[in-house]
C-alpha cells in the first residue's frame, strides 16, 4: 500500500466515526421530537421531576380552578346538606419499571374533597343529586355499587365532565361500621407515587356523631389532572 494510501485508512475510519455520531444524534432528536424520552425519563427520580418550576406553577393553577369546581359541585346538589370537613392531596405518578423496560412518564393531579352531613334515603339523595349534576350536560354519571360483601349499605356515583375530563366520585354512607369508605386513600397499583401536598381529613369524630343521630354522611372527590410530562392533551386523571 502506497504511503498515501496508509494516511488514508485512518481519516476515513475518523470519518465514518463522525457519520455515525451525528446519525446517532440525528435519530435521538427526531426520536425526542416525536415525543420519546424512555432513556432520559428512567434517569430522574420522582422527586426531581415533582419539584420542577413548570409543574408547581402548573400545581398552583389547577389548584385554584379545582377549589372553584368542587365549590361549584357542592353549591349545586339539592337539599339541606351542611359541611363539616375538607381534605386535599397533590399527587404525582409514573409507571414503574418493567421487565427491562424505563419508567413511565409523569402524570400529576389534584384529588379535592369535601364532606357532607344530611337527610333522607341515600339512594333518592344520590338519584337526585345525579339529576342535578347532570343538568346543561355538566356532568356525566351513574351509580357505581359497592360489592355487597364490601359496604352492603353505602352508595357511590361516579362522574366525568367531557370538556374538562375531571372526575367526580360521591360516596353516600349511613352505618357506621362503613365510615372507613370515607377514610379510603386512592390507591396507585403498578405506579410511583410522589407527594407534593396532603391536607388531611380531621371530621371523623363530627361524622360518627352525624351517623349516631341517625343522619347521613357524604364525601365528594373532585380529581383534576394538570400535568404530563409526555404532553398528553386533554390530561385524564390516572385514578380517582
Amino acid at each position: 500500500m502506497t504511503e498515501s494510501g496508509r494516511a488514508k485508512g485512518p481519516r476515513w475510519r475518523r470519518a465514518r466515526a463522525g457519520l455515525a455520531v451525528t446519525g446517532a444524534a440525528a435519530m435521538l432528536a427526531a426520536l425526542a421530537a416525536a415525543g420519546w424520552y424512555a432513556v432520559a425519563r428512567g434517569t430522574e427520580s420522582m422527586a426531581e421531576l415533582s419539584r420542577t418550576a413548570e409543574v408547581d406553577a402548573a400545581s398552583g393553577r389547577a389548584k385554584a380552578a379545582a377549589e372553584r369546581r368542587v365549590e361549584e359541585v357542592v353549591g349545586t346538589l339539592p337539599g339541606d346538606s351542611r359541611r363539616f370537613g375538607a381534605a386535599a392531596a397533590d399527587h404525582c405518578v409514573r409507571h414503574v419499571p418493567f421487565e427491562g423496560e424505563p419508567a413511565g412518564p409523569l402524570s400529576c393531579q389534584w384529588r379535592l374533597e369535601r364532606y357532607l352531613v344530611f337527610d333522607g334515603d341515600l339512594r333518592t339523595v344520590g338519584e337526585q343529586w345525579l339529576t342535578a349534576l347532570g343538568d346543561n350536560d355538566r356532568w356525566i354519571g351513574e351509580r357505581m355499587p359497592f360489592a355487597p360483601d364490601f359496604a352492603a349499605t353505602s352508595e357511590r356515583y361516579e362522574y366525568r365532565d367531557p370538556r374538562t375530563h375531571d372526575r367526580l366520585v360521591v360516596t353516600l354512607v349511613r352505618e357506621p361500621d362503613e365510615l372507613r369508605l370515607l377514610d379510603d386513600k386512592t390507591r396507585f397499583e403498578a405506579f410511583e407515587t410522589y407527594e407534593r401536598e396532603r391536607q388531611a381529613f380531621t371530621g371523623r369524630k363530627a361524622a360518627e356523631r352525624a351517623l349516631a343521630e341517625g343522619r347521613r354522611v357524604a364525601r365528594v372527590s373532585l380529581v383534576s389532572a394538570y400535568h404530563a410530562q409526555d404532553g398528553r392533551n386533554p390530561l385524564e386523571p390516572v385514578a380517582w
